[in-house]
């Protein structure tokens, strides 16, 4: 086990506030996006999938690379089927496959393996999963990506982080997070190992310069870091915030130098340095009441742009040590707004979000509300409310400023819903673009889309809990 060393930095750290700002949800509009849906886990000519949870990747070929997960085994039921046939299913449920979005032809892909099977993560890691073996249900970290178009993924089944505390025992405990590595030119399946037995992972980002497989996992926020070229694994327990140490951890940065970041139980970040694997408490207070981050990108500049888990929007400047808070991403700081995603464009100076919340009705009439934060004018847009969408966890902006979220929920073909053999509307993870227009004050104009004054309130419900466990 590594000794954590813990050192205050002492520079002096600015910080900054923006002016308030506050959605009016009785202006908001409802959209609709294009959807391309996941595909793969089918079980008697019908799809298995009903949630998405993994972060997403642009590969140097422009193709985006997501995938779909379902809810099936030891965490929960979903769809037309019976409980007992999770032991029929070959690979059994609770399953990922990893699909792929062409942008030429305009469609999504199953991924395949080298055998033409289809990718699923049960199959690629070896770990099957039924009702009484939890395999991978969804990947819930990032996919991540090298400059040779390899992709790395990694395993979590939903309530994995309970299985260290209370079913770690053999046949029907979690075996654990697998890290897998696909090259989609020669179709090459890596199976990379088990970083921690039982334990499900949430962020997975590759260190090219070193080779090396940063990661977190969700229960405890054990920190772990493989290095390719030896697969040495490097193991530095948790790194959590002790107070949600059985809640469930989310998230770790890692900058354009490979240095990593990490919540401390301040309510500031912790700094890993990759080379001397010294940790250095950053002397910084992070905005909102959680003070911490749930969704983060890091600029060509190695700034940090995040979203905390309560909603608010702040960046960190890794070389002066600046930290500016946006504010909330509704304008509403009291209420707090689950938004597991966050995009960047560089060039037009936006960050992008689909403000929504776990997957029930928080907040219903802004529920998966497309927002656009411009950093030049420190100015939310609120797009509009994007129909179908219930969760959304992963974001990017492509090359051509396309804007792309992993999301779940209804899906819509040919302006119908799609439903089910018992007529029943279908919940389905898809990919969803946005054609984002050069200038959004003239889309304001000509859509009719208003901001309330700082300081207005707001309408709307409560909070209330509600939908898929993530």
């Amino acid at each position: 086990m590594k000794t954590r060393m813990v050192c205050l930095l002492g520079a002096c750290v600015m910080h900054v506030m923006c002016p308030a700002q506050s959605i009016d949800v009785n202006n908001i509009k409802k959209i609709r996006l294009e959807m391309y849906p996941a595909g793969g886990l089918m079980w008697k000519n019908e799809s298995a999938q009903n949630t998405n949870w993994n972060k997403i990747t642009e590969t140097p070929d422009g193709k985006i690379w997501f995938c779909g997960g379902d809810h099936w085994g030891t965490d929960q039921i979903t769809g037309p089927w019976r409980q007992g046939e999770s032991y029929e299913r070959p690979w059994g449920f609770g399953n990922t496959s990893i699909s792929y979005y062409d942008p030429q032809l305009k469609r999504s892909f199953v991924a395949k393996d080298d055998n033409d099977n289809p990718l699923e993560f049960d199959r690629s890691s070896a770990i099957f999963s039924n009702a009484e073996t939890p395999g991978h249900g969804k990947s819930h970290s990032n996919i991540t990506s090298d400059s040779k178009g390899r992709i790395y993924y990694a395993g979590y089944m939903g309530l994995s982080y309970n299985h260290e505390y209370t079913r770690a025992y053999y046949p029907k405990s979690y075996a654990g997070g697998a890290l897998v590595r696909y090259d989609p030119a020669t179709k090459d399946v890596d199976f990379l190992g088990i970083p921690f037995p039982n334990s499900g992972i949430v962020a997975i980002y590759y260190d090219e310069k070193r080779n090396i497989i940063n990661g977190i996992t969700v229960d405890r926020a054990k920190f772990f870091r493989v290095k390719l070229s030896t697969m040495e694994l490097n193991r530095y327990e948790s790194v959590a915030r002790m107070s949600r140490v059985q809640d469930r951890v989310r998230e770790m940065i890692m900058d354009k130098e490979g240095f990593c970041y990490f919540a401390n139980d301040v309510g500031g970040l912790t700094k890993f340095d990759p080379d001397t694997e010294n940790f250095k408490d950053l002397d910084i207070t992070l905005p909102g009441k959680q003070m911490d981050f749930r969704a983060s990108v890091v600029s060509s500049k190695n700034i940090i742009y995040a979203v905390s888990t309560d909603g608010f929007v702040w960046s960190y400047d890794t070389k002066s040590s600046k930290l500016e808070n946006y504010g909330h991403i509704l304008g509403m700081p009291q209420q707090g707004h689950y938004t597991p995603n966050i995009a960047l464009d560089e060039e037009w100076e936006r960050l992008y979000f689909m403000a929504g919340n776990h997957g029930g009705n928080v907040l219903e009439s802004a529920l998966e509300v497309l927002t656009v934060l411009d950093l030049k004018k420190k100015k939310f847009y609120w797009i509009g409310q994007v129909e179908g969408i219930e969760g959304c966890f992963g974001a990017l902006v492509a090359k051509d400023h396309q804007v792309y979220f992993s999301s779940f929920g209804h899906l819509y073909e040919n302006n119908e819903v799609v439903k089910d053999k018992e007529s029943a509307p279908v919940t389905r993870p898809y990919l969803v673009r946005y054609d984002a227009p050069r200038d959004l004050e003239s889309r304001e104009k000509t859509e009719g889309l208003k901001e309330r004054s700082p300081g207005g309130k707001p309408a709307g419900q409560k909070a209330q809990s509600g939908g898929l466990i993530d």
